[in-house]
């Protein structure tokens, strides 16, 4: 990446808060500040365009390339500067220094004074990779003085303390690994809606439950990642219920070690997420506004602007899904209204995901207020991003959605040759067209233009009843179904009845 466009990244991820120190910061630095007037250039700008010759234009005689060299350093030791201060690893750090220091001068009682406080914090917040190095120097310490004043029995249970965390390190590694493995096997292939499916994440959660039973040491990290593990497990296989009570379990563990969550809180996010997705799934609407509000607690905390962003997109789609699944399609239209500003003018800065969810859910939106042209306007912005969603199975539900709009225009050229895509594109996924939802929405749009008359649409409806019941039995179509309620839909254009916690009313 260009430097002057990774100096404007790094500028605008910044929180407010680190902008305020930046400039105290500076403002104890001599010589000339032509750094200074590059980061409220860059500070206040949209993009690179112009920004050299405005420099130029303050700073007459400075190099733009120089500047921005100096002004990235600058900010990377304000930022490093003020971690120092909120960060455990920098004070652990500090107390090694200081043994090392102590050491040097030939003061070895002193200097394994300071190594006990940086591993007791260590082992406090279960910082296994400190703790090895920690045990490790204190080890090559002990080796300079000829091992002054230990015993054999000491040294060896110094030396079985390190294999000992080295041993849970690995497990936590591994741990670790099955969990990014399940990730992308879910962001890359989607959701398991078939018993088939489901078994190809059998083979992760038997290392997992073989990991648990072949380690005797249950840390918080260690506790963590299994509960994350089995909640991600059980929400992405169609058991709710146990994922919810796994998600519960892992908010409560970070409740009662809320100084060992990280900075900013990904794992406790994601287990925020976890639950408001598995309500969502079970259509348990009722139960979101108490989850949701704590996703807004995370939204005043002092983190990056790219983390917070992140936060701030996920509640606004929380709480749209609460009130559009509850039926209350006007608190959604109103929802949308009062995020435009903090949220959907800046969804460039969001990552590709989170525009195709945000795009979508106007699209539905539209959709479900009849407002068809600006519903193929949001639909646009989707499929007319190329290759760069398709891999997102949500990119999947946009295209069915998208089938409604055009039915519903009267495009029914078009419908002809993207039903025909649509079938290629699934058949080319191992089955994936045996699902009950999309064959029985494709089979809806070819009945459009639908018939005016009550009779022959209720003809219709008698014969689709029995393949809704069973896509509404199914908790492998829930998934599809939680982001928009095609069922639903269908039901209220061939009996132009709502239902209770549908999408359409």
């Amino acid at each position: 990446m260009n430097k002057t466009i990774s100096l404007l990244v790094l500028i605008k991820s910044m929180s407010k808060a680190e902008k305020r120190y930046f400039k105290l910061h500076s403002n104890l630095q001599s010589g000339e500040k032509a750094y200074s007037s590059l980061f409220r250039l860059m500070n206040n700008a949209e993009g690179v365009e112009g920004l050299q010759e405005s420099f130029a234009r303050e700073n007459p005689g400075f190099s733009f390339d120089v500047a921005v060299k100096h002004t990235n350093k600058v900010i990377l030791d304000s930022l490093a500067h003020l971690r120092k201060n909120y960060d455990i690893q920098p004070r652990i750090f500090n107390y090694v220094t200081k043994s090392s220091i102590l050491f040097e001068r030939g003061l070895v009682e002193e200097s394994f004074g300071e190594l006990r406080k940086a591993r007791k914090l260590a082992e406090f917040y279960e910082n296994d990779s400190l703790v090895i190095l920690i045990r490790r120097t204190e080890l090559k310490y002990m080796s300079s003085t000829d091992f002054t004043g230990i015993t054999e029995k000491r040294l060896v249970d110094k030396q079985m303390k390190i294999n000992e965390v080295l041993k849970y390190t690995r497990n936590a590694n591994q741990h670790v690994q099955l969990y990014d493995i399940m990730k992308y096997r879910l962001t890359h292939k989607g959701l398991a809606r078939s018993d088939r499916q489901k078994q190809h994440l059998n083979d992760l959660v038997l290392s997992e439950l073989h990991l648990i039973a072949n380690t005797s040491y249950r840390g918080f990290e260690s506790e963590k990642l299994h509960l994350l593990f089995q909640a991600t497990y059980f929400l992405n296989s169609g058991n709710y219920k146990a994922a919810l009570r796994f998600y519960q379990e892992l908010i409560e563990l970070f409740d009662e070690n809320k100084h060992r969550m990280l900075n900013p809180p990904v794992h406790y996010f994601n287990a925020l997420k976890g639950i408001l997705d598995s309500l969502q799934s079970a259509g348990l609407y009722l139960e979101m506004p108490y989850f949701i509000d704590k996703v807004r607690e995370i939204e005043q905390g002092s983190y990056t602007v790219e983390f917070l962003q992140m936060v701030h997109a996920f509640s606004y789609l929380s709480e749209f899904s609460f009130h559009f699944n509850s039926g209350d399609i006007e608190a959604a239209r109103r929802l949308r209204t009062e995020y435009e500003e903090s949220l959907f003018k800046k969804i460039p800065l969001l990552n590709l995901k989170l525009q195709l969810q945000l795009n979508l859910n106007d699209t539905i939106l539209s959709l479900a207020l009849n407002k068809l042209k600006e519903a193929r306007k949001s639909m646009k912005k989707i499929l007319g991003s190329g290759k760069s969603l398709y891999n997102f199975p949500d990119y999947k539900v946009a295209r069915l959605v998208n089938l409604l709009i055009h039915a519903e225009l009267g495009n029914y050229e078009y419908l002809e040759n993207e039903i025909v895509s649509l079938k290629r594109s699934m058949t080319s996924e191992k089955n994936v067209y045996q699902y009950r939802t999309e064959k029985l929405l494709l089979k809806f749009i070819k009945l459009y233009p639908l018939p005016s008359s009550f009779k022959e649409k209720d003809k219709i409806w008698y014969k689709f009843q029995k393949d809704v019941q069973l896509i509404r039995e199914s908790k492998y179509e829930r998934p599809l179904l939680k982001i928009f309620d095609f069922v639903s839909w269908i039901e209220k254009k061939l009996t132009d009845r709502g239902i209770a916690g549908s999408s359409v009313k």
